[in-house]
């Protein structure tokens, strides 16, 4: 059945697919009757029971076994690049290390061009090492030959996104709450959604070289994210007491305390917001012809979701 499927469809492979980006991807993608989705999973308890489909075929694949890559990508036009090892201690390394492997596999197979999803690296300063990490796997992928369209995103917003998970519990567990002063960094939170559409029209884009697409929402302080989600919640915004001396493992304990979010993360995330994350050139309405949906309208809806959760 699999044989048939590859002559009548453009098949999409997502490496990365069980995660956040992915599910909600998998679905904008399937929206158009004439693709076809290539689904990669480790183990199968990864496979989400709702996600069935003609047109959606789960692979198993081993990145770093080439023969398991080449497997996985076999009739793949397309591929989008989500993975991400960060709650891995070495993921500096192990991002670097698969992207080479997926580049490598890609140039074999005679990839058309891959889209990647990666983060905004702040101009001029330092960027923390999970943002580097990001910027140097979208580099590995490039390096093998086949054009890359990178998708740099500010904070991912959802309720199964890390980042708004963190910001959510903070904002709902703490109506008052002391901050490190580096909360006053500028970011660009985007709806997931968004972001899933625009990945989603890239697909047919052509794309030469190594392009950089900068995107993101409403531009704010992180404070002022933590504030407006505690407003979304409650109906009125979190008060918000910056402090200069406060380590960022110290943060990234707390946030572990008050979110359920392991330390690793945390710490990794803690660290990207000691710079701003904001677009230079936000290409979202070029490409999309509109502008993201308002980050309050989206606090709001994310809120709600996760108030129907909690009953």
């Amino acid at each position: 059945m699999e044989d048939n499927l590859s002559s009548r469809f453009v098949s999409i492979g997502i490496l990365g697919a069980p995660g956040c980006v992915g599910q909600n991807l998998i679905g904008k993608l399937l929206e158009h009757p004439e693709y076809r989705v290539i689904a990669s999973y480790r183990s199968e308890h990864e496979i989400p029971a709702r996600m069935r489909d003609e047109r959606l075929v789960w692979r198993q694949v081993n990145l770093l076994d080439p023969a398991s890559a080449q497997s996985f990508l076999e009739g793949v036009t397309v591929l989008v690049y989500l993975i991400h090892s960060l709650g891995a201690k070495n993921f500096e390394q192990l991002d670097i290390q698969l992207a080479h492997a997926a580049g490598s596999a890609s140039q074999k197979a005679g990839i058309a061009k891959i889209i990647y999803l990666g983060g905004i690296v702040p101009e001029g300063r330092a960027a923390s090492p999970h943002l580097m990490s990001r910027m140097k796997t979208g580099q590995a992928l490039a390096s093998h030959g086949i054009p890359v369209g990178e998708v740099r995103a500010s904070i991912l917003l959802d309720t199964c996104s890390a980042s708004y998970l963190i910001v959510y519990y903070l904002a709902k567990r703490l109506p008052v709450m002391i901050t490190p002063r580096w909360l006053n960094s500028l970011c660009a939170p985007i709806w997931l959604d968004d972001a899933a559409r625009f990945i989603d029209a890239l697909v047919e884009r052509d794309i030469r070289g190594h392009e950089i697409f900068e995107i993101g929402g409403d531009v704010v302080r992180y404070r002022d994210l933590l504030s407006l989600c505690g407003k979304a919640i409650r109906g009125v915004p979190n008060v918000i007491v910056p402090v200069p001396l406060f380590a960022v493992n110290l943060s990234s304990l707390w946030i572990e305390l008050i979110t359920g979010i392991p330390n690793s993360i945390g710490m990794a995330l803690a660290e990207g917001l000691k710079t701003d994350t904001i677009p230079s050139k936000n290409r979202f309405k070029e490409i999309l012809g509109r502008d993201p949906v308002p980050l309050e309208k989206v606090l709001v809806d994310l809120a709600a979701k996760m108030g129907q959760r909690a009953h």
